[in-house]
Formats: structure tokens, C-alpha cells, sequence
């Protein structure tokens, strides 16, 4: 028998959530099985797997410590929470300015449950197969939580391409990620980008509608026309867009981003002949080219520079309800 005290990070799970963040190796099936056999409980009773965990829950596994181990999955990962995937920031050469200094100089807000911060160009938002550094990494060594106990690992909730700059929004706390989830998936969470662009944009605002598919061999989206109906495959994609300047060759937008999707800023605004200044995927190699000879661009010009939230509605972070951050 192994018993886990809940901790603030897991504060508000789902207990089968909680169960399945320990157990990544566990079949569904098999939870539910061990369920009704009274293999768990929380402060000495039964758990039927829809209890809201609070700090300082005990929770009994009765498992035997090789079973235990074999749905923990990988041995490097039985510390509950445990980031093995990703290296550590004192043995990575490429972090070396970025010290707890320098990361507080790109925190624009922290509270106990969140982080908005300052991604820089080039950074991650969340690890993949290259082990590279993220923010994710960044902010877990930063908090002393990469090695925590807690089921739930602090994590971004809205991501960024890697060369794009802007504001991240971090979670410290599982009722953080659920709440900002769950607003960004209802459009309750509004995202503001500057863009520079090729060419003298005509219209000084514009709402822009069209189709979407992802084609995830190349890294890079389709747009097609949207004519009132969505084809399969595809997802409906819209941004509004606002110029703030124009010169002979490039002009500056303001957007809002009414739908998240992978690219879609660079790929529609491209659709519509305005790639981004040094989007080299998502133009010509001949623009491309005049784009890093005359203004010096080698990745895109895009910022997410501003970000206001709704209205929440937990308790926890009300306080943040109709708040707006911006970058400086």
C-alpha cells in the first residue's frame, strides 16, 4: 500500500484525473476494475472516482510495488509529477542569461495560481521530441516545481509558435489550468497581436473568415475559401485585423485572434497576399530574400503584445475577471 497526500498543486482534480496523471501506463478499464475491488481510498473511504481532491487528502493505493511501478511507466518518472523529460536547466548550455533575474524581468504578472510571461523568439512554449528548453521547463526549474510530488504539473494553457514573441499564460495550480482552459475554449479570453507585413494593407479593418487544415508531415496549414459551410477535415478560422501604420512596402496591424489554431495568423494573412515580414514559410523564397536583404527579417514579425481575460468563475480567480496585460 502506498498513501500520497494531496498538495496545493492538485488542489480542486478530479480524483480519477488524479489517477491517471499518476498512472499514465493504466487502461481505463483497468482503473475502473480496481475501483469497484476498493483498491483506492481518500481519508480512509471508498472512492468511486468523482471526489474533488482538496489539500491535505490522503489518498491509500493498494497496489504492490511492482504494479505500481509497471502502470507508473517509465522508472525515471516514479517521483508523481516528476520532469524527466526534459533537461535540466543547470546542464543546459543554451540557458546560460537565463537566470531567476532574468525570468523575473519576463514575468508581467504572477500571483499563486498563474504566470503570464514574456516568451522570448526561439523559445518553446511546451517541450517536444528535441528536449529544447520551454517555458514549461523554464518556469517549472524557476518555481522548484519540476521535481514535484503533485500529480498535476504547472504548465502553459495557450501556446505560442517558436519564433513567435509574446505573453504565455502559466498555470501554477490544476484550478488555474482548468478555469483558463475552459475560458480560452469559449472565447472568454481575448488575444491581441502586432504584425508587420509585406505590402500597403488597403482596408483599415477587416474581419477575415476561411477554412483551415493542418498537414502535420509538413508543419504547415491550408487555407481555403470559407463559403458557409465547413468541408471534413478542415476547421473554420477567423481574425480581425486593424492597420496601425503603412509605409511604401509593409504595413503594421493590430489583430485579435477570434480563433486559437496552429498558424493561423501567418497562413491567412499570407492568403490574402500580406505574409508576415520573414515568414519564410509562408512565402516566396524571391520575398522572402528582399525581406532579409532590405529589412534585415529572418523570422516573423509577430507579437502577441496584449491579453485580457473575461469573467471567471472560481472564487480563486475572480480577481483576474475583465483584467488586461500588455507588453510594454
Amino acid at each position: 500500500m502506498k498513501e500520497i497526500i494531496v498538495g496545493k498543486l492538485d488542489d480542486g482534480m478530479r480524483f480519477d484525473k488524479y489517477i491517471h496523471k499518476i498512472f499514465k501506463k493504466m487502461p481505463t478499464s483497468t482503473f475502473h476494475k480496481l475501483l469497484r475491488k476498493k483498491y483506492f481510498k481518500i481519508n480512509d473511504i471508498k472512492a468511486d472516482g468523482r471526489e474533488i481532491l482538496s489539500v491535505g487528502d490522503r489518498v491509500a493505493i493498494f497496489l504492490s510495488g511492482e504494479t505500481y511501478d509497471r502502470f507508473v511507466g517509465d522508472k525515471d518518472e516514479r517521483n508523481i509529477g516528476g520532469n524527466s523529460k526534459h533537461r535540466s536547466l543547470s546542464n543546459d548550455k543554451s540557458y546560460k542569461n537565463n537566470n531567476a533575474a532574468e525570468i523575473k524581468k519576463r514575468i508581467v504578472y504572477e500571483d499563486k495560481n498563474v504566470i503570464i510571461y514574456d516568451k522570448e523568439v526561439g523559445l518553446l512554449s511546451q517541450g517536444d521530441r528535441s528536449n529544447d528548453k520551454s517555458v514549461n521547463t523554464i518556469l517549472n526549474e524557476y518555481l522548484g516545481t519540476s521535481k514535484t510530488k503533485e500529480a498535476f504539473k504547472p504548465s502553459v494553457v495557450n501556446r505560442l509558435d517558436r519564433n513567435t514573441r509574446g505573453l504565455i499564460i502559466f498555470a501554477k495550480t490544476y484550478i488555474a489550468a482548468r478555469e483558463i482552459s475552459r475560458m480560452i475554449k469559449d472565447g472568454e479570453i481575448d488575444k491581441y497581436y502586432l504584425a508587420t507585413v509585406n505590402g500597403r494593407v488597403k482596408k483599415d479593418k477587416e474581419l477575415i473568415t476561411h477554412l483551415l487544415r493542418k498537414d502535420t508531415k509538413t508543419n504547415k496549414v491550408e487555407i481555403r475559401e470559407y463559403k458557409g459551410k465547413v468541408i471534413d477535415g478542415y476547421s473554420k478560422v477567423s481574425l480581425e485585423y486593424k492597420v496601425l501604420s503603412r509605409e511604401k512596402d509593409v504595413s503594421t496591424l493590430e489583430i485579435r485572434l477570434i480563433t486559437g489554431k496552429s498558424h493561423q495568423i501567418r497562413a491567412e494573412l499570407s492568403y490574402i497576399g500580406h505574409p508576415l515580414l520573414g515568414d519564410k514559410k509562408y512565402m516566396d523564397a524571391s520575398l522572402y530574400k528582399m525581406n532579409v536583404e532590405k529589412y534585415g527579417v529572418k523570422t516573423q514579425e509577430l507579437m502577441c503584445y496584449k491579453i485580457r481575460f473575461g469573467k471567471f468563475e472560481d472564487k480563486e480567480l475572480e480577481k483576474l475577471s475583465d483584467k488586461t496585460f500588455k507588453l510594454r
